[in-house]
């Protein structure tokens, strides 16, 4: 997707997220700057896993 769509997809209301190993384990959310932000930060993999695949169940949450 590129960056146009980037931003009307969060102007709609929407959350783009993805996981991320570097420099921690975490979930990104893509601010309307197109930055990437630290949403939630985790011990274990499995446990980023877990709340992401939460995450996904909402309606209003995409992955990138």
């Amino acid at each position: 997707m590129d960056g146009d769509s980037q931003r009307k997809v969060l102007q709609a209301g929407f959350m783009i997220i993805r996981k991320d190993d570097q420099p921690n384990i975490r979930i990104k959310r893509l601010k309307s700057n197109s930055s990437w932000i630290t949403l939630e930060k985790f011990d274990t993999k499995a446990a980023r896993d877990r709340r992401f695949k939460q995450l996904m169940k909402l309606s209003t949450v995409i992955n990138d």
